[in-house]
């Protein structure tokens, strides 16, 4: 069973649900909340596991079947990229919690493994990029065969173009650590949702794009020394890297 760190845990909550639970809920979980209970197509073909302690409702996101404040703690782990709604799913999360965890794939996993790879059906079933701007906003953004070919015109954009252009993103990515490739959002409360239409380009429209939290996943990647020996194997496999971090004065001591 899956665990948060143990400074995060919601160690005081009686209440817990889970909402699109898998093969591999969270310890502790009183409720599970599950779409397709015998279709085990978005779990890799696994089944459904149900801890004995827990109950299962079979249920929708965007239309939670609880009561206002029923659960101290909510976990959404892997479901908010592939509803058709997220701003409603997240009204409904708020509504029903007083807290909880939300994580999906990060912009900078999603776009590198579908760029370039516009017919294999593994890189599309998921709607969203999703990414966090300061502590208490949770922004999506359309995935596309469109939207994922576009970047913005600012130096962050430019950057990932050219990164994700010097690498096999689909052997690279094992370079990377997990916060590299997970969007990861604490809420209490209650959070702010937007959703956008398309890529919001920060240079003409004026509120910030998703490059520069993509930027900075890498960067710090590629300075975090427990990854040295990844690293090393990231710039032999793919020695156009450097020249990439180079042009835009983005300094790694790993990468240079």
């Amino acid at each position: 069973m899956k665990r948060l760190p143990w400074w995060r845990r919601p160690y005081l909550s009686k209440r817990l649900l889970e909402i699109g639970p898998g093969h591999n809920p969270f310890a502790g979980v009183t409720h599970l909340l599950e779409r397709h209970v015998s279709d085990g197509h978005e779990r890799g073909g696994k089944a459904l596991l149900v801890p004995t302690s827990a109950r299962l409702i079979v249920g929708e996101a965007t239309v939670l079947p609880f009561a206002k404040r029923a659960f101290d703690f909510i976990y959404a782990s892997h479901v908010l990229e592939h509803v058709e709604d997220p701003d409603q799913a997240c009204r409904e999360i708020m509504r029903v919690g007083a807290a909880g965890y939300i994580e999906t794939p990060s912009p900078f996993l999603e776009q590198g493994l579908a760029i370039g790879d516009e017919s294999s059906p593994a890189h599309w079933f998921h709607r969203w990029f999703v990414f966090a701007l300061g502590n208490n906003r949770l922004v999506f953004e359309p995935k596309s065969v469109e939207e994922v070919a576009r970047f913005c015109s600012c130096r962050d954009g430019q950057f990932l173009r050219e990164f994700y252009a010097a690498v096999d993103f689909h052997e690279a990515q094992h370079c990377f650590r997990r916060t590299a490739k997970t969007t990861i959002f604490y809420w209490k409360s209650s959070f702010q949702v937007e959703v956008r239409h398309r890529m919001v380009d920060c240079r003409q429209g004026g509120r910030p794009c998703r490059f520069a939290g993509m930027r900075h996943a890498l960067v710090s990647n590629c300075n975090n020394l427990l990854r040295t020996r990844r690293m090393r194997r990231l710039t032999k496999c793919f020695p156009e890297v450097r020249g990439v971090f180079r042009k835009f004065g983005q300094y790694s001591l790993l990468v240079h």
